[in-house]
């Protein structure tokens, strides 16, 4: 069965971009390299602002005042400090330099792996009839997988950009961080949507602008 076209995919009337956990708490050590992986992701956002495509930045965070079978589960997962850690006013949640949300951009605060749970996003991208999300962020096997495996589950189209995520050594620290990062985006790509690279969305926004501009028809990507 032939595919849907990523240029009618990513069709700026109808995708929005989320931005998943680009906050200090996630950008150390990561792999691929931050000096690799947030250049890029800043250069896709700037794309996104210029074609009109909702942007959504999500942000880890806890409760002010977190549920007791939260506190439990969390703590058991990770320590007690992710109280502290991940309490609001941490720097370690602020959102990093650079990827801080603009004008007409939303926010969605998180305290779960995904990012459409218990948030209301779901409803946000619905009323906005928005038919594709775009998934790029920190960090691979996590954050960003939950969200673009539950953005699939929740009848999304889902694409996920290979070249704007990044894995951390903390989550599988006896595994190799390329190996884990990798074989994230291979399952995501086999089973919960596509993955490509911000380039091939960023050509596509550009060949539909040229073509506006033209007067004419935008150059199908496949």
């Amino acid at each position: 069965m032939s595919k849907t076209p990523l240029a009618t995919l990513v069709d700026p009337r109808r995708a929005a971009v989320l931005v998943v956990d680009v906050q200090p708490l996630f950008t150390q050590g990561i792999e691929p390299s931050a000096d690799q992986v947030l250049p890029a992701l800043k250069r896709f956002l700037a794309a996104a602002r210029k074609a009109k495509v909702l942007r959504v930045f999500i942000q880890f965070m806890r409760a002010e005042i977190p549920n007791e079978r939260w506190t439990a589960l969390w703590q058991e997962q990770h320590g007690a400090e992710v109280l502290e850690i991940a309490a609001p006013g941490s720097p370690a949640v602020a959102f990093a330099p650079g990827f801080e949300p603009e004008a007409n951009d939303l926010i969605v605060i998180k305290d779960r792996y995904s990012a459409f749970q218990g948030t209301g996003l779901a409803d946000q991208l619905r009323r906005r009839d928005i038919e594709t999300v775009i998934v790029a962020g920190l960090t691979t096997a996590v954050c960003v997988s939950s969200t673009a495996r539950d953005a699939f589950q929740l009848d999304f189209h889902t694409i996920t950009l290979s070249d704007c995520c990044a894995e951390s050594p903390h989550n599988f620290p006896t595994l190799p961080i390329r190996a884990q990062h990798e074989a994230a985006l291979a399952a995501l790509g086999s089973a919960f949507g596509r993955v490509c690279t911000s380039d091939d969305v960023i050509t596509v926004w550009q060949n539909a602008a040229v073509a506006a501009t033209a007067g004419g028809e935008p150059q199908r990507t496949s």
